[in-house]
C-alpha cells in the first residue's frame, strides 16, 4: 500500500512539473470557482491537490495555460461538460463497501422489524437517501444489509434508495455496479455469493435486484433544497460535511431534515457536527454513530 502511495505521489509531481507554477492569483481564482460551484473551500495546504488534478485534466484536454483552461471551463456548453469531468477530480471519492457498519446496524436493529409479527404492513416500505454516495459502495452496502435482515426476519418489503453525488462520473460507476475484486474483499463471502456475479475479467457485478432498488441522481449540496423527492425514513450523510466550513455544514443539515419523514433518522459521521440542535430533532443514541431522529 505504501509503495502504491509513493508511486501515486511521484506521478502527481511529474504531472505538475510539466506545467508552469500556479501563482497566488491563479490559485485564488480556481479555489473561488470551486467554492462557488460546490461549496468546498480548499485551504492553502491542499494547493498541490488542486494543482495536480487541474494539470492532469489540462494535459488530457491539450491545454498548457491555466487561464486558457479556466476560460474554457467558464464558456458555453462545452465548458459545462468539461466542468463535470474536472469536478470529479477535484472532489474526494474515498469510499468502500461496509465502511460504516455501525450505521447499517442502527438501521437494521432499531428502524426495521425484528420479528415477522412486527411486519404490520405488507410489503413493509422503507426509503433511504445516501448523500454524497460517490461510486455507490455506501448505498449498495445499505441495500445488502437491509435485504439480508428482512430476509432473515421473513418480511416482504419495498426498499427505495436514492443515491446522490455531484460527480456524474462517479454516479456512472454506481449505476453500472461493477467493482474490482479488491473492492469486494471487505464483504462477507455469503453476501458476495448472494449479491454479486463474477465477470469474465475478474470483476464483480451487483445483482440486478439490488441495482433496481438504488436510484442514482446528480445533486449539488448547494441546491439540496430543490431536490424533487418525498420524505425519507433515513438520510445518511457521512464523510461529506468535513469538506465544508461550519456555516455551510449547518445549512446542509438543516436542509436535509426537511426531507425526513416523522420519526425519520439522520445519520452523520461521528465528529462531523458538534453541538448542533434543532427544535424538530432529538439525538438518537447508538454506538459509534452520530444520529438524530425527527420528533
Amino acid at each position: 500500500m505504501r509503495a502504491e502511495l509513493v508511486e501515486t505521489t511521484k506521478k502527481s509531481k511529474l504531472i505538475s512539473q510539466q506545467f508552469p507554477e500556479m501563482d497566488k492569483e491563479q490559485y485564488a481564482q480556481w479555489t473561488a470557482l470551486l467554492e462557488q460551484r460546490t461549496g468546498i473551500r480548499l485551504p492553502e495546504k491542499r494547493r498541490s491537490f488542486l494543482v495536480t488534478n487541474v494539470c492532469k485534466r489540462m494535459r488530457e484536454k491539450g491545454f498548457t495555460d491555466y487561464q486558457d483552461y479556466f476560460n474554457h471551463i467558464n464558456s458555453g456548453h462545452g465548458g459545462k461538460v468539461e466542468w463535470d469531468q474536472l469536478v470529479h477530480h477535484l472532489t474526494v471519492h474515498e469510499t468502500r463497501f461496509l465502511r460504516h457498519e455501525a450505521a447499517q446496524e442502527l438501521i437494521c436493529q432499531k428502524l426495521l422489524p425484528q420479528r415477522k409479527q412486527e411486519c404490520k404492513k405488507s410489503p413493509h416500505t422503507f426509503n433511504v437517501w445516501s448523500v454524497g454516495c460517490a461510486t455507490g459502495e455506501e448505498p449498495y452496502s445499505i441495500a445488502m444489509a437491509i435485504d439480508d435482515h428482512m430476509s432473515n426476519v421473513g418480511c416482504e418489503y419495498y426498499l427505495g434508495i436514492m443515491a446522490s453525488d455531484i460527480s456524474r462520473s462517479a454516479l456512472a460507476v454506481g449505476r453500472t455496479g461493477v467493482y474490482s475484486g479488491q473492492k469486494v474483499k471487505s464483504i462477507p463471502p455469503l453476501w458476495v455469493q448472494k449479491y454479486f456475479t463474477a465477470t469474465k475479467d475478474g470483476k464483480y457485478q451487483i445483482s440486478n435486484e439490488l441495482r433496481q432498488r438504488v436510484c442514482f441522481n446528480q445533486a449539488n449540496v448547494l441546491d439540496l433544497g430543490k431536490m424533487p423527492i418525498g420524505f425519507m425514513d433515513v438520510i445518511v450523510c457521512q464523510n461529506l460535511l468535513i469538506y465544508y466550513d461550519q456555516p455551510r455544514r449547518l445549512k446542509i443539515v438543516n436542509t436535509l431534515i426537511d426531507y425526513l419523514a416523522p420519526k425519520g433518522v439522520l445519520i452523520l459521521a461521528v465528529g462531523e457536527l458538534i453541538n448542533w440542535s434543532h427544535p424538530d430533532m432529538e439525538r438518537f443514541p447508538f454506538a459509534n454513530t452520530l444520529a438524530y431522529r425527527r420528533k
